[in-house]
């Protein structure tokens, strides 16, 4: 199906009109968190995007998540040969971010670091959209950008699409999640850690309720990963049941120490 951007902009109205007009639905049956940590482990994307992260720390990140088995290990995509040679054989995937923080980078920019991205290894791609194109309502604009990352890294990796929850508006969220499923993206990703907030349990609401619209094109195969600012299992339950079925974070020990009863570490960062 073609689209232009008058006719994203008219989708987009009606899905807000009715969104507004009458509460979310309930997420049934209510998400819970795997009983066992090595369970709750395969949830979180183990996250290290720090721009001074040195090899020896991006190492030791893929140690832990080795240790525990935890989804995925999340770096900046000049990283991902290191990773992908830290856990070849081991079950966790590598995630390169791309366009990021800002998602400012033209498509052709971001369709190129997919690619690398791709060949040293990753096997999922946490992208950024582009906020100030989104925020001007250039609709196709944003999701041709979508679409040629999710062909560049199509059949090896899987796409996420981080909307920068914390600069947008309800509408704008509602807006850019329709994008997202639309683009054929896997994932809507709430945060980058950098945009000046993290993931808050209404977003990761309204963003599940979209991406189970029924009669949806994407026939309620996106997903939703909530990140930034998830410190404690208490927020990782949160996020589960309002939807997120992904995590990322950088405490990834402390919040497993945490489900095995052991007073956790505070992590020192979002990222």
């Amino acid at each position: 199906m073609s689209h232009t951007n008058a006719s994203l902009g008219s989708a987009i109205s009606s899905l807000v009109t009715s969104l507004t007009a009458s509460p979310l639905p309930a997420i049934e049956p209510t998400p819970t968190l795997p009983t066992s940590p090595a369970e709750l482990a395969k949830l979180i994307d183990h996250t290290l995007l720090a721009p001074a992260s040195t090899l020896d720390q991006i190492r030791a990140v893929c140690a832990e998540a080795k240790q525990h088995g935890t989804a995925t290990v999340c770096v900046n995509s000049s990283l991902i040969p290191t990773v992908a040679a830290q856990l070849d054989g081991s079950g966790v995937k590598p995630i390169a971010v791309v366009g990021f923080p800002f998602g400012a980078a033209n498509t052709q920019a971001k369709v190129a670091e997919t690619q690398q991205a791709v060949r040293d290894g990753a096997n999922e791609i946490d992208m950024v959209q582009n906020i100030g194109l989104l925020k001007s309502g250039e609709y196709l604009a944003v999701l041709s950008d979508i679409q040629a990352v999710v062909g560049a890294a199509a059949p090896s990796a899987i796409v996420k699409v981080i909307i920068e929850t914390s600069l947008l508006t309800r509408d704008e969220i509602i807006a850019s999640t329709y994008l997202t499923c639309l683009g054929g993206a896997a994932f809507v990703k709430t945060s980058t850690g950098y945009g000046g907030g993290g993931a808050k349990e209404d977003d990761v609401r309204l963003m599940h309720a979209i991406a189970h619209l029924d009669g949806a094109p994407w026939n309620g195969n996106v997903k939703v990963k909530a990140s930034g600012g998830i410190r404690s299992l208490d927020v990782v339950q949160r996020m589960v049941q309002n939807g997120a079925e992904r995590v990322g974070a950088s405490g990834t020990k402390a919040i497993l120490d945490e489900a095995m009863g052991n007073k956790p570490e505070a992590p020192k960062s979002d990222y």
